[in-house]
């Protein structure tokens, strides 16, 4: 069993993946930033650069929030790439383009390392949970020998087919997901604005054919207006739609749901609550409905 996992970004994804796997006696080693200091706090290992980051690991995870950190990670002589070397195993779980996701793989290709595409879906609490969704796409074989690790991070870990079908995947869920917390909102300041009890509604609709794991983690929080503290802040779904809804221009599709609800996120953007959890969406509705009666 490979033992040491390099995590490349140590952001929400990473944190909750060395988590989940150092207690099960994987070694995980992360870049030195101003904010992964702590690291060595709780278990981990720090090098210096993303060269050394591969060359001490069997597994690196590479969980970055954009393309171009992602890039400066790869390339360069202090680069991902350049401590490459047989047997490591590149799991890209970023969540970009699919083209861009098809340029990684050309990246490494040439190189002695392998790369398998394998977006996460779910929020540190959903991931910690048990609940989160690991979408495994490339050679079938790489796929099957980092899948028992990949299973301690999340036990749903599926194969899905070759490189590039897991980012389709998870473009798809996160358009659903942005769609569905829209209409979720847009849903029940419609029974709010009837007068109906915000606990009768979650008592009553979250059993209902209406009901979804998306009502049943957000519409307690619509309820509370509890946007802070949260594990789904709306700037995750502000960036991603954008790629999903890039994705849909390259494929010609009219998407008019799809492009209202990123309208929609491009609105609590403007507002400045993209740290506010993605339910937030409710109080724009909700303004723009008071601003229509006046």
């Amino acid at each position: 069993m490979a033992k040491k996992i390099g995590i490349l970004g140590l952001g929400l994804i990473g944190r909750v993946a060395a988590e989940k796997l150092m207690p099960e006696g994987y070694e995980c080693i992360a870049v030195r930033r101003p904010s992964t200091e702590d690291f060595p706090d709780s278990g981990g290992r720090l090098v210096e650069t993303a060269r050394e980051l591969a060359a001490a690991s069997d597994i690196v995870i590479s969980a970055l929030p954009s393309v171009e950190a992602s890039r400066l990670a790869l390339e360069g002589p202090d680069g991902l790439l350049a401590g490459a070397h047989a047997g490591l195993a590149i799991i890209e779980m970023n969540t970009f383009p699919v083209a861009e996701k098809e340029s990684i793989k050309a990246l490494v290709d040439p190189t002695p390392a392998s790369i398998i595409d394998c977006p996460v879906s779910g929020t540190q609490p959903i991931i910690r949970a048990g609940n989160g969704v690991i979408m495994m796409s490339g050679d079938e074989a790489q796929c099957e020998a980092v899948k028992p690790m990949l299973e301690v991070i999340c036990p749903k870990t599926f194969y899905v087919g070759e490189y590039g079908t897991g980012i389709k995947l998870k473009l798809m869920i996160n358009f659903m997901v942005g769609a569905n917390t829209v209409a979720l909102a847009e849903g029940m300041l419609f029974g709010a604005s009837m007068g109906l009890d915000p606990e009768l509604m979650i008592d009553i609709v979250g059993p209902s054919a209406a009901g979804s794991t998306v009502f049943n983690i957000r519409a307690g929080i619509i309820k509370d207006r509890k946007w802070q503290p949260c594990a789904g802040p709306s700037k995750l779904l502000w960036k991603d739609l954008d790629i999903v809804e890039e994705q849909a221009n390259a494929l010609g599709l009219s998407a008019p749901i799809l492009r209202l609800c990123n309208d929609y996120y491009k609105k609590i953007e403007r507002a400045g609550r993209l740290e506010d959890e993605c339910a937030v969406v409710y109080e724009i509705l909700e303004a723009e409905t008071k601003a229509a009666a006046e």
